[in-house]
């Protein structure tokens, strides 16, 4: 039998299963329809089809195959009509079955404005003494709820504001990326990138181990995630010098000892800070230090409002999908699921490459389950409000990719409409700025607000550690919110993390300095 577009044979399609659900018969001209609800997501289809409903089927099924049959005495489809059916009508016939169960589910759930979640199955396929069939089709359905009140959610702004020392560590920041360097023999302080060599030498006889080849590193000893005893041991020291460093990593009793041998050194001279400065880190954008400095407190304080913005947003999903307990269809938890567990196997990297969903299947299912309950939420929020895509809406983006593409308005629009998903994020944040708009919204101390969410996710984690299972290879770290998807905690620094961004009217926004093997302006 042939297969169809939209409806998949069940393995166990001999029976039929959910007949103690509730029971409704509907007419649609010609057949007679029976829908069984077997849960609040998930109904079951059955319709019959005598000898003579068949008959426009098959014929269309007739001339659908004649482009491809060959008979010799006559040319590739220019087979009669009249000869196809004597030859090859019964297997085309069996072959249409399965496409006029598709045909005639898509005339269902068109007419009676279905809208299926999923792909439809076929439960049983019956024939009739009479020539009858009877299809059995069943499939998911969005559930049916009341949407709760999303007027005046009572939410939590954590309101930051960029200080006059944020402002000078983010110049300084800047200054240093622009820095030159020049050789040195002594490290007088933290400034300085340093080539090293590290030797592991045995704990009691200070030996180098055999087989152990010396590493030489590059390293910034300002940067931030340099241990901070290797930094002290080296600062005051000169070029060909040796110290002792062990390096005592985490939980370890035992830590590992190395020799550390300077082998050259380089003063890194930050840029000076002048007008002239200003005018070609911002490409003439900015003339004065002052205007550089406001640029920097400006870009950073909207990055502020936006991770403000942002906890906002995740409070209003915690409400809302907290106010509804319908049942969710399984099928779009399982698209949310997988889509998750692709982005966190990307942010882990290679050692995620053999993770399976199942491992995690019990850490995700919350997450996804939270997230589609939200999208449905949000569904009919954008009915009830008569949300809709406007001009103004892809203004931005029109000039965004204007001047990234060179293409034509209108081709950036032809293209902007068939993207689904882009368009519908537009969607989705014109429901939140509906609700945020309608909130009531307390301002608190960021601080305060962070460790309480962090004292939260500590105590989530201990409970999904306690009922994790020993098989499980990895484990993502939850948040207070379940609508924060798997991801790593973010650190104190990460939640402020405007206090480390650049100006956008600058030239480049200077890149976190790298691992303790990299230099300084790398």
């Amino acid at each position: 039998m042939g297969q169809p577009v939209g409806v998949r044979p069940s393995p166990s399609a001999h029976y039929i299963t959910g007949s103690t659900g509730i029971l409704r018969i509907i007419k649609v001209t010609p057949l007679e329809i029976t829908v069984i609800s077997i849960d609040d997501c998930t109904q079951e289809v059955s319709f019959t089809l005598t000898k003579e409903d068949f008959v426009p089927h098959f014929e269309r099924a007739y001339i659908k195959a004649q482009p491809t049959i060959e008979i010799k005495g006559f040319r590739k489809g220019k087979v009669p009509l009249s000869i196809i059916k004597q030859r090859f009508g019964r297997q085309i016939e069996q072959e249409s079955i399965m496409d006029i169960a598709d045909v005639e589910f898509r005339s269902y759930t068109r007419n009676n404005n279905v809208k299926v979640v999923g792909q439809p199955e076929l439960r049983d396929l019956k024939p009739g003494e009479d020539g009858s069939m009877t299809y059995v089709i069943r499939f998911g359905i969005i559930p049916e709820f009341e949407v709760a009140s999303y007027e005046g959610l009572e939410l939590k702004k954590p309101v930051s504001k960029v200080s006059d020392e944020d402002v000078q560590k983010i110049i300084d920041e800047i200054l240093l990326k622009a820095a030159s360097s020049e050789s040195a023999e002594s490290i007088e302080d933290a400034k300085y990138n340093v080539t090293i060599r590290f030797t592991k030498v045995d704990d009691e006889t200070g030996e180098p181990l055999e087989g152990l080849e010396p590493q030489e590193n590059t390293i910034f000893l300002e940067h931030p995630d340099l241990d901070g005893f290797l930094r002290d041991a080296l600062i005051g020291k000169k070029v060909g010098d040796t110290v002792t460093y062990m390096d005592k990593t985490e939980g370890e009793e035992n830590p590992d000892r190395f020799e550390v041998t300077i082998l050259s050194a380089e003063k890194i001279v930050p840029a000076t800070l002048d007008e002239e400065f200003v005018k070609k880190y911002s490409r003439g954008a900015l003339t004065t230090i002052a205007e550089l400095e406001q640029s920097v407190r400006d870009y950073n304080n909207r990055m502020l409002e936006d991770e403000a913005k942002k906890e906002m947003e995740i409070q209003v999903v915690d409400i809302m999908t907290s106010k509804h307990d319908f049942q969710v269809p399984d099928q779009i938890v399982h698209e949310v699921m997988h889509g998750m567990f692709d982005n966190f196997k990307k942010q882990q990297g290679p050692a995620a490459a053999d993770m399976k969903l199942s491992d995690l299947e019990g850490m995700f299912k919350p997450y996804a389950e939270q997230t589609a309950r939200w999208e449905l939420i949000r569904e009919r929020i954008i009915e009830k409000e008569g949300i809709t895509l406007e001009e103004q809406d892809l203004i931005p983006y029109v000039q965004h990719y204007r001047a990234q593409t060179g293409m034509t308005d209108n081709q950036i629009l032809t293209q902007l409409m068939k993207d689904n998903r882009f368009l519908g994020s537009i969607l989705a944040g014109k429901v939140m700025e509906k609700i945020l708009s309608m909130a009531t919204v307390t301002e608190v101390d960021p601080e305060a607000y962070f460790a309480e969410k962090d004292m939260e996710a500590m105590v989530q984690q201990m409970q999904d550690t306690a009922e994790a299972t020993s098989s499980s290879k990895a484990k993502p770290a939850k948040s207070t919110s379940k609508t924060a998807k798997p991801k790593t905690e973010k650190s104190k620094e990460a939640k402020a993390s405007s206090k480390t961004k650049k100006s956008d009217d600058a030239e480049e926004k200077p890149k976190k300095k790298s691992t303790k093997s990299k230099s300084a302006g790398e």
